[in-house]
This record gives structure tokens, C-alpha cells and sequence, in this order.
């Protein structure tokens, strides 16, 4: 097939779901209750939404469909919560995307304790790969696999395997995530102060690069008179010394594009606010429909059209992924089978009497290369009922 049939056009999403996105913002400025409103706002079905909750930030307020993921392990054994959400979780929504999906946007809460849960589960695997009592971080598997791995590297390589499954599926995802201030050091010598991810580099590889909308919830500070209006200039005492007020005013914003101070906003779409939007599921919401209007100008189907459109492809898709991971998960199965089989014999009696047949059923005398599950299951069967010659 020529490279030019790949050639192809591409429609811009236009569901919520359609779309990775990041809601960030620090502790207690209402990332959770903008998952909470804006889905039930956008969603009539609750059961399209569901949220993965790595840390107990849901307990305030009444969530119709969530994991509690984080009681999967305390921090003690907090690798099991990373155990839980990819041996159950995802092959759960990646089999249901298949046989009957439910879900269609996820949330994920938060991301920071995502990435907690994942780094405890590979430094406990790399310790046992490595034979090592303990791995306390992931700069010390460098050290552990005499400079072989790098830790941050196997991390990302972990995290991606779930994510792109959930993906593949045909799942949207938001994140919520933390932020902190950084002081950044330019290679001239001046410092400023921003807003930035609480989450290393590896994390923000992983969830910042993949949201095409990103939003920052920040407290935004009006400084007040004692007759509550609002002041440029520090107001100064007798002595014409400048002074605070006693007066102040805090408001929680969304943020959608970078500014002087706030680095992590912004996304894939041109048509987004460039001043701060008052903090409101209803807002939000028209910050994305927005977004995604001024980015179909050639197109001349409506948005209805196109979210049935994109529904189907979506799920096209997502029955073929479904398919051909059922297949590898049968091929690895049975091949697990045959491994089982092969200690009744020794390697002579394999060469003489497995390897031949196993030739003629797969084609290949190295079963593990085959992804016939039709003919590895003839080879588990001869070989569970084979018996040597008396």
C-alpha cells in the first residue's frame, strides 16, 4: 500500500470527552467541585462520567459515579493502588469500551497522587528486579541496575501503558493536579516567580503534553479601602509611609491562557480568553464550546452532527483496540500454558518430540514468536496431552 493512501483529513472534537484536559490549581481552590458541577452540567447520563479518585478530595461533596482507588493501599502500600487501577480498572473500561461502554469521560483525582501510586509500584518492582532490599526513590534505581535504568524513564514508561490503553478505548480524560510557585533563574542572572505544575518533568510529560485544554484555578486578590473600593496605590500613614490595608477581597479564577505570572494554561484551540473567566461550571463550559466553534471553519456539518459522527468512529475504534488486545491477552495466555506444560520434559525430550509437532501446528519451532491463537491453542492441547513413549 502506498504511503499516499494514509493521506487523510481531520475534523477538530467537539465533545468533552473527545479530549485530554487539565484543571490545575492549588490546595482547596475547587478542582473537584468544577469536575463535579461542569459534568452534571454537560453530561444528562451520570453514568457517563466517572472519577478515579487517587486521594479523598470527593469527600465533601456528593459524587454519583467514583473509584476510591486511594483505600486500595496506604502509603505504606501505596503501590497497590497503582496494582488496582492497571490490572483492574483498566482492562475493566478497555473490555466495557468493547462489549458495552458506560463511561465516557474520566477523572482523574488527582493526578499528583496518580503519579505517587505508579513511582511506589515501580520502586518496589525494580527492587525486586534488582535484588535489592529497598528503593527509596527513582534517582537510586540508576544506582540499583548498575546504571542500565533510568528510574524517571521506567516511570513514564509505566504510566503510558495504562493511559494510552484508556485512550486507545476511546476514554476522555480530565486531570486535576496541583501547582505551586517556582522561582525561575534566566541565563542573564534575572529571577522571576510563576505558577507552575506541582509534578516533576516525567509527570508533566505525561499529562500536561497530552491536554489540548488546560485550566488554572487561582485566587485572584483585589486589595480594598476600609470603604470596600478598590485600590492601585498602598495606601500610607501620617508620616507618608506606604502601608497595608486591613481590607481585601479574594475571588477564584480560571485562567486559560499564560500570563506574566501563570505558566501552566492554555491548550490546542486559538479562540480561548485571554483575561481571566470567573470561576463557574457554566463558564467553564462556554470557554469550551467557544474553543471548539472557532476551530471548525471549514466544515459545514453542525456540532450535533458531528458529536454522532465522532461517537461512532470513536467507538469503531475503540471495539478494534478492545479486539486485538483480547487476542493478545489469549496469545499470551496460552503461551503461558505452554511454558507450564514444558517442565514435564527434559530439553532432549522436547527436541525430539515437541519441537516437531509444534512445527507443523505453528509454522515455527518458537512458539513464544506466534500470535496465531488458533493454532497456539492446538499446541496446548498436543502438548498437555502428549505422553512419552513407555
Amino acid at each position: 500500500m502506498s504511503w499516499r493512501n494514509k493521506v487523510t483529513t481531520n475534523t477538530p472534537k467537539v465533545e468533552l470527552h473527545s479530549i485530554d484536559s487539565l484543571v490545575v490549581g492549588s490546595y482547596k481552590t475547587g478542582k473537584t467541585r468544577l469536575w463535579k458541577e461542569a459534568t452534571e452540567l454537560h453530561y444528562a447520563n451520570p453514568d457517563d462520567v466517572l472519577l478515579l479518585a487517587f486521594e479523598a478530595g470527593y469527600e465533601t461533596w456528593e459524587i454519583d459515579n467514583m473509584i476510591p482507588i486511594h483505600k486500595e493501599g496506604s502509603d505504606e502500600e501505596l503501590w497497590k493502588v497503582w496494582e488496582f487501577f492497571k490490572k483492574q480498572v483498566v482492562p475493566g473500561l478497555v473490555k466495557e469500551a468493547n462489549e458495552g461502554r458506560v463511561t465516557k469521560l474520566l477523572g482523574i483525582d488527582t493526578a499528583d497522587r496518580c503519579i505517587d501510586a505508579a513511582t511506589a509500584w515501580v520502586l518496589r518492582d525494580r527492587a525486586k528486579k534488582y535484588g535489592v532490599p529497598n528503593i527509596v526513590s527513582l534517582q537510586a534505581i540508576n544506582e540499583a541496575s548498575d546504571k542500565k535504568e533510568n528510574g524517571y524513564t521506567a516511570l513514564a514508561e509505566e504510566m503510558a501503558k495504562p493511559f494510552d490503553a484508556l485512550k486507545n478505548a476511546g476514554y476522555g480524560k480530565m486531570s486535576l493536579a496541583w501547582t505551586k510557585e517556582k522561582e525561575t533563574t534566566l541565563y542573564n542572572g534575572l529571577k522571576y516567580n510563576s505558577i507552575e505544575l506541582m509534578m516533576h518533568a516525567t509527570g508533566r510529560k505525561i499529562f500536561e503534553s497530552q491536554a489540548s485544554l488546560i485550566a488554572c484555578l487561582f485566587n485572584e486578590v483585589s486589595v480594598l479601602d476600609k470603604t470596600g473600593a478598590e485600590v492601585s496605590d498602598n495606601i500610607k500613614d501620617k508620616k507618608n509611609r506606604e502601608k497595608g490595608t486591613n481590607f481585601h477581597e479574594t475571588r477564584t479564577v480560571m485562567v486559560f491562557r499564560p500570563t506574566e505570572y501563570i505558566s501552566i494554561a492554555g491548550g490546542r484551540y486559538t479562540d480561548l480568553p485571554t483575561d481571566p473567566v470567573e470561576y463557574s461550571a457554566e463558564n467553564f463550559l462556554k470557554v469550551f464550546e467557544t474553543a471548539v466553534k472557532g476551530q471548525l471553519r471549514k466544515t459545514t456539518k453542525s456540532i450535533d452532527d458531528l458529536k454522532v459522527e465522532q461517537a461512532q468512529e470513536r467507538d469503531e475504534q475503540a471495539k478494534e483496540y478492545a479486539e486485538q488486545e483480547e487476542a493478545k491477552a489469549s496469545v499470551e495466555e496460552l503461551i503461558a500454558q505452554i511454558n507450564n506444560q514444558k517442565i514435564r520434559f527434559t530439553d532432549n525430550q522436547l527436541t525430539d518430540y515437541i519441537v516437531p509437532e509444534f512445527k507443523k501446528i505453528l509454522g515455527m519451532a518458537n512458539y513464544n514468536k506466534s500470535v496465531d491463537v488458533e493454532a497456539l491453542g492446538k499446541a496446548v492441547d498436543f502438548i498437555t496431552k502428549f505422553q512419552l513413549p513407555a
